[in-house]
């Protein structure tokens, strides 16, 4: 082979080689621009999660009051248990908390205006599944629902709540049947402001009947009797001598029955065969 021929072959296997190295370069690159734009969506992808945990931890922050508050009135200590300023303004709001101290100052031996437990809504308990849930929060405002069954009845507690001073504190308690904490004591102590107007010999007026209260007025031809605790009226009408009874069949009648005429002092007999002792109240 000649020197010409020598160097055209050369000059082929050159350009064959540099042609091939073109070839495989151009996947690499590809490839590589590939990786890159697949990391950079994920970075930009944005996260469904909150970027701060300001408002859950706000809310546990209300529920943990509830909470809290519960521990200690179940061991008999706490706001409603304790005669002690603090603690009353620890869990409440002002305006609420003023009230249940307000209570407290009731004479020994007399009824105050929470003649009831007012964390489980009764007087008689036997309480299951009790439950604390989270805050619902809404700017300064809360509220927790607290669930139980009592005597095998479901039954709930909602708790409004206030941010005050950057702490929670409970603004009223709310219970199922519409009654509310604040309304409760309001109503009661203007019925212990008020003087006896009924005349002696009149089974009207408020009483107290164990633990708790009731008012009684006569209403369409029976007496009305409704509870410091409860919803609606109880209509009683005069059977003998000094007894009133809800209901004419024996077994079915919560009856008042009064020492005397006028009515001052008595025993309350409630259906279920459990009895109080009833007096006038002023």
């Amino acid at each position: 082979m000649n020197r010409t021929s020598i160097r055209i072959f050369l000059l082929l296997l050159a350009a064959a080689v540099m042609a091939g190295c073109t070839f495989r370069a151009a996947p690499d690159t590809g490839s590589a621009n590939t990786n890159t734009a697949t990391q950079t969506n994920t970075a930009e992808t944005p996260s469904g999660t909150p970027l701060s945990g300001a408002s859950e931890s706000s809310a546990s922050a209300a529920s943990a009051l509830v909470t809290e508050l519960y521990k200690l009135h179940d061991a008999d200590k706490g706001p409603f248990r304790e005669k002690k300023r603090a603690v009353v303004d620890k869990y409440f709001a002002k305006p609420l908390a003023d009230l249940i101290w307000k209570d407290k100052d009731t004479p020994e031996g007399e009824i105050g205006a929470i003649d009831f437990d007012p964390l489980y809504d009764g007087q008689d308990f036997s309480i299951k599944n009790f439950s604390v849930g989270q805050a619902s929060v809404t700017g300064t405002k809360a509220v927790v629902i607290a669930s139980f069954e009592n005597f095998g009845e479901k039954n709930k507690v909602t708790f409004d709540l206030t941010e005050t001073g950057g702490n929670w504190k409970i603004a009223d308690i709310k219970y199922t049947n519409g009654f509310t904490l604040l309304g409760i004591i309001r109503e009661n102590m203007k019925a212990e402001n008020q003087p006896v107007t009924s005349p002696s010999g009149e089974f009207e007026g408020r009483y107290r009947v164990g633990d708790t209260t009731c008012t009684v007025e006569f209403k369409n031809k029976g007496y009305a009797v409704k509870w410091a605790k409860g919803s609606g009226v109880e209509y009683f009408s005069f059977m003998e001598g000094t007894t009133f009874a809800s209901s004419t069949v024996e077994s079915e009648a919560n009856k008042f029955v009064f020492d005397d005429e006028n009515y001052h002092t008595g025993t309350f007999f409630r259906a279920d065969g459990k009895t109080f002792p009833v007096s006038r109240a002023k």
